[in-house]
């Protein structure tokens, strides 16, 4: 158990780092093209600034905000470059097989597949979540748990019932 909390940690900050070196706009890019297919540079800002309005983050401080043309083109040359994507003699930009690993290993396990239905990739996300954590405290030791006991039922009551309505 230990040594999975590890690896889990390990994976976590490897996603960390690679968030980090591909930074805000490659992610959206990259994001946009797995979730979308090919696209042109317009499209690819068009629907950047329409999942930043429909982000429900309170305060979110790109709402509404846009790539600029000079910033956008300048990152797709780059990410061309980098091999992460192809531009198709159409115009359309295409994720690489690299381009698709990167993506997938910033989503981790929490990749949905095919065109994302969001209320079924929020209900999958959420319980791969709770196992996820369940994991870890499972790796606890008992003696540090101890004083969370009731609360430790009273999720697993929640749990058991929900297990119960769908049967």
């Amino acid at each position: 158990m230990e040594d999975d909390f590890k690896n889990l940690h390990k994976e976590f900050h490897e996603r960390m780092n690679l968030i980090k070196r591909l930074g805000g706009l490659r992610i959206n890019i990259l994001h946009v093209l797995d979730e979308n297919g090919p696209a042109n540079g317009a499209e690819i800002t068009n629907t950047i600034q329409s999942d930043q309005k429909s982000c429900k983050t309170p305060n979110h401080d790109q709402k509404n905000s846009r790539p600029l043309p000079g910033s956008l083109y300048r990152m797709l040359k780059n990410m061309v470059t980098e091999g992460l994507l192809i531009k198709r003699e159409d115009g359309r930009y295409e994720l690489t097989e690299n381009g698709q690993k990167s993506i997938n290993k910033i989503y981790g396990r929490f990749k949905p597949t095919g065109k994302m239905d969001r209320g079924e990739y929020s209900i999958k996300n959420s319980l791969t979540e709770i196992e996820g954590h369940i994991d870890y405290l499972n790796a606890i030791k008992e003696e540090r748990l101890v004083s969370y006991r009731e609360l430790i039922e009273e999720l697993s009551k929640k749990l058991k019932n929900i297990g119960d309505s769908l049967k």
